[in-house]
Order: C-alpha cells, then sequence, then structure tokens
C-alpha cells in the first residue's frame, strides 16, 4: 500500500496511507514510538489502513535538532511536551481533514509505547475525537509520576478524556507493571468512563513491533489489530453507547488478582 509523504507548515512531516475507494473515511492518527518514524511506523500505517481507513503519520520529534540514529536505536531518547504534542496532533488533523477522502467528523488516535499516553492528553486538552487506543504504554510509572519537563500526570489527565478508550498491556512488560493496569482500571471505573481492557499473557513489552523479533508475538498483534478495527467502528457508529462501563479481559493464566 502506497504511503504520502507532505511536509506541514510548522516543519512536521506527516505520511499517510489510504484504501483504495473514494469514499471518504474515518481517520485514524498513528503515532509513533520513542524511535520516531522508522520502518515500523509504516508498517502500523498500512495495516490501520488495509481495515478501511485513512492512515496518518507525524513526525513528533521534529523539534529535535540532533543526531536521530541514537533514537532510532533506543541510544537517546526525546521527550516533547503536552502542549507541544497537542499543537502537532492539530496541525496533522487540519491538514488531513482538508483532504476530500477523509471524513473529518470521526476521528481516532492510537499511541504505542512512549506514545500511549498521547491519546488521553489529546482527548483531555478538549479535542473533538471519538476512538482512542492506548497498547503498551501510558500507565508507566512515569506517566503517574512524570519525570519528564511539561507532562502532566496520567491520574490527572483521565477525569478530563471524552472518548472511549481501547487498552492492551502484557502480563511481562517489564516497563508496565500490572499493578498499574489494575489501578488504570479502578480509575476508569471510578470516573465513570467508557473503555475495554485487554491483557495478554506469556508476553512483554512491544508485542506489536514486528521489527523486534524478540519482542514481537503474532497472534496478540493480529488479536490487538482485529480488536482496534473493530473497536474504532463501534466508536465511529456510536454503538458502544452513553452508559459508563469498562469492559475487561486478561488472560486466566495471569497470576494477579484483578477482581477488585
Amino acid at each position: 500500500m502506497e504511503i504520502t509523504e507532505n511536509v506541514l507548515q510548522s516543519g512536521q512531516r506527516l505520511w499517510y496511507a489510504r484504501p483504495d475507494t473514494s469514499e471518504p473515511r474515518p481517520l485514524m492518527v498513528m503515532l509513533h514510538e520513542r524511535y520516531g518514524p522508522v520502518e515500523q511506523s509504516w508498517n502500523v500505517v498500512r495495516r490501520m489502513a488495509s481495515y478501511s481507513y485513512v492512515a496518518c503519520l507525524s513526525d513528533l520529534f521534529h523539534r529535535y535538532e540532533g543526531d536521530r540514529g541514537p533514537i532510532e536505536r533506543s541510544e537517546a531518547r526525546y521527550d516533547p511536551t503536552d502542549e507541544q504534542t497537542v499543537t502537532d496532533i492539530d496541525e496533522s488533523i487540519a491538514f488531513m481533514r482538508g483532504l476530500d477522502f477523509v471524513d473529518g467528523s470521526r476521528i481516532g488516535l492510537v499511541g504505542f509505547c512512549q506514545s500511549g499516553r498521547t491519546p488521553l492528553v489529546y482527548s483531555a486538552a478538549g479535542r473533538d475525537v471519538q476512538a482512542l487506543g492506548v497498547f503498551h504504554g501510558g500507565i508507566y510509572p512515569r506517566d503517574y509520576e512524570p519525570i519528564y519537563e511539561g507532562q502532566e500526570p496520567i491520574a490527572d489527565v483521565l477525569p478530563r478524556v471524552s472518548a472511549p478508550i481501547l487498552a492492551g498491556f502484557a502480563e511481562h512488560d517489564q516497563l508496565v507493571p500490572m499493578e498499574n493496569v489494575k489501578r488504570f482500571r479502578g480509575e476508569l471505573e471510578s470516573l465513570g468512563k467508557r473503555a475495554s481492557i485487554r491483557v495478554f499473557s506469556g508476553i512483554g513489552h512491544g508485542w506489536f513491533n514486528v521489527t523486534r523479533p524478540k519482542d514481537y508475538d503474532e497472534a496478540a498483534s493480529n488479536e490487538s489489530w482485529d480488536l482496534l478495527a473493530a473497536f474504532a467502528a463501534d466508536a465511529f457508529a456510536g454503538t458502544l453507547g452513553d452508559a459508563p462501563q469498562v469492559e475487561f479481559n486478561a488472560d486466566a493464566s495471569i497470576p494477579f488478582d484483578f477482581s477488585v
């Protein structure tokens, strides 16, 4: 599937893929991991577009002026502020809404790893989006107690989130403790949010990333993609319902008490 690159007014690069149809399709904003835009980013954009959505991805590290090599190799990191990230996504969505094959009234955001918190932050900023995806990120210890300048604690973000959430986590994720999954679930329930949480057993962090064979898990990845596509479809169609509800599905083999 072809990927088209654009450079926005700010200098931010943006890429998108689209299904083979003339009908305007909902927009899924896919957010890159801590490596910035790399091969896996294009995999994610193509895969989302294969479900008949327009999928785009922006370079949220475009302000970084150093060598990208260490970032792409996980030897260094760059952490924009929440305000910068919201500004960049605003610009990206405004550009995509100007394309005649995008249904600008139906928009979802999906974050992975470092960007897992970003869909929550964006919705909490009062932006009109209808579906949020969070995978193997968003509730790191540093998300609850931020260590990077300009990032709000996720517990303070959640009360302002207005869109339904699909979240996926892994039993052996060394960066997302199961205690945080339990906390996240409890907070969503107490706040009366609409969410669906899936916890996979036997796998670790980054199971989506096909370019990292030691982390990738085909079965969990395929299930996650199907869950995401179906969740977005229901969210855009308005069939998730308005009643507060947190659906929770953890593999029975996980030795953790999720009952309370």
